[in-house]
């Protein structure tokens, strides 16, 4: 049986200092499930290192928002939906927006 775990993420963000706690409460949500899959969250430069450390203990990997990219003045909101897809290096991503609780 393959093994999914390492080809598939589940993502979230967190653009600011307050978006750090409902994403916190999702990777924890997603744990309680007994997931298989990676856990990442996209981070931009607006978060303060220190909630940065408390994200990477929680999450199996931590992402950094490129702002400069957002050429088209999107909202950030939406930018890191489509940064997301942009990432290569898992077969699947599912990318779940901070504000969501995962039950089982």
């Amino acid at each position: 049986m393959r093994d999914f775990g390492s080809s598939q993420l589940w993502l979230t963000s967190a653009i600011t200092d307050d978006d750090v706690s409902k994403a916190l409460i999702l990777c924890f949500s997603l744990r309680k499930t007994l997931t298989t899959r990676k856990i990442g969250v996209i981070v931009s430069k607006e978060v303060s290192p220190a909630l940065r450390k408390i994200l990477l203990r929680t999450s199996d990997i931590l992402l950094h928002l490129e702002e400069e990219e957002n050429s088209a003045g999107l909202r950030m909101d939406e930018f890191v939906k489509l940064y997301a897809l942009t990432l290569k290096s898992y077969e699947k991503i599912v990318y779940l927006t901070p504000n969501m609780l995962v039950s089982y």
